[in-house]
């Protein structure tokens, strides 16, 4: 940076700008010094102080600032994973750690540690919230390096294969179940591809009886109504009528103890859902009796996939039901349930006369 003569051209002054832990540049002056040389001197050794304040932050100190800044941004569902990859996995292992000390190599032998401790997904988890802290100090903190770039992500396949009920699986487990308020939730779950947090926020405003359409656009965590996952999973869905005759079931059931107000939850009790760990019960308590299959809750989102994928609806559809952003990302997650379908298109091929 120049030197500048003060306007009685007997002494000296520099300008700079010093990065801020928000990101900002900050200008800072200093000025009376006797000559040339000693300004130049001192505008160094504060940028040389600067440098040094980003080298000696350990990891723990640069992760806990990292997790204030992403805890208030983001959902509280996203929020606890990677508190707990935080605090549970690597500030346990780097925690008092020079965060400049941390190198490549070291990245490197922590990934062989805990390869064959978790699931590829988990994994990769673990490796992107590390490079993020480092991505986050370089912009804050003014560290240069990010270790875990350079080491690279685990080179292994996400098994992005899922349990999944056919229709015929879905009609047994249905069949058992004796509650209409968890038949009319277990049905809206597999035939709108909604999920479970999803329903369990939807008010009966939220249901249209006469168009036969449901409006997704909030979702539940822990019993915390909040904005759905992403824009794209707003939406509209259009509800068979038996599902809507079993909606309508529930409110006449709610309407006989008290008028039902448009903001009363659909699934639960006047403002109050139902809560996960008694969805949980009853769920565990009809699988036994219908013999099917155990699948996660939120595979009844994968099952409407397969349901209308096998019924050969159009991909776009699929992605509006399902809310995704695009095609892409219902092709991407769904391939695997395509083989049939390039089946049925050889053959086609196969009756061509050329």
């Amino acid at each position: 940076m120049p030197v500048y003569p003060e306007e009685n051209k007997k002494t000296f002054y520099f300008v700079c700008r010093v990065p801020q832990n928000d990101g900002s540049l900050k200008q800072v002056k200093r000025r009376g010094f006797k000559t040339k040389k000693a300004a130049k001197d001192a505008e160094r050794k504060m940028l040389v102080s600067y440098e040094e304040q980003g080298s000696s932050i350990t990891f723990s100190e640069a992760a806990e600032t990292y997790f204030t800044w992403y805890k208030a941004r983001r959902k509280t569902s996203s929020i606890n994973v990677i508190k707990n990859i935080l605090f549970n996995h690597l500030i346990k292992e780097f925690g008092n750690t020079k965060l400049e000390s941390i190198t490549p190599k070291k990245v490197m032998l922590y990934q062989n540690k805990i390869i064959d401790l978790y699931s590829p997904d988990f994994l990769k988890k673990i490796h992107s919230t590390l490079s993020a802290v480092f991505n986050f100090s370089i912009k804050f903190h003014n560290t240069k390096n990010n270790p875990a770039k350079v080491a690279g992500n685990f080179e292994m396949e996400v098994n992005k294969r899922f349990n999944y009920w056919e229709f015929d699986e879905f009609k047994r487990f249905i069949s058992v179940v004796d509650d209409n308020l968890y038949k009319a939730f277990f049905s809206t779950l597999y035939f709108s591809g909604a999920r479970k947090g999803e329903l369990l926020a939807l008010n009966w405003a939220d249901v249209d009886f006469e168009n036969n359409l449901i409006d997704i656009n909030k979702t539940e965590y822990n019993r915390e109504v909040t904005k759905p996952k992403t824009k794209s999973s707003i939406r509209i869905i259009m509800m068979p009528q038996k599902v809507m005759d079993l909606l309508k079931d529930i409110k006449k059931s709610a309407e006989k103890t008290a008028p039902v107000k448009p903001d009363y939850r659909v699934f639960g009790s006047f403002y109050d859902s139902i809560a996960t760990s008694t969805i949980d019960r009853r769920y565990e308590k009809y699988i036994k009796l219908s013999g099917v299959k155990r699948i996660l809750i939120h595979e009844f989102r994968h099952s409407h996939a397969s349901y209308l994928i096998h019924k050969k609806s159009n991909p776009l559809i699929i992605a509006q039901r399902l809310g995704h952003k695009n095609v892409a990302e219902t092709l991407n997650t769904y391939s695997h349930l395509y083989p049939s379908a390039q089946r049925e298109i050889v053959d086609y091929m196969e009756n061509e006369e050329f």
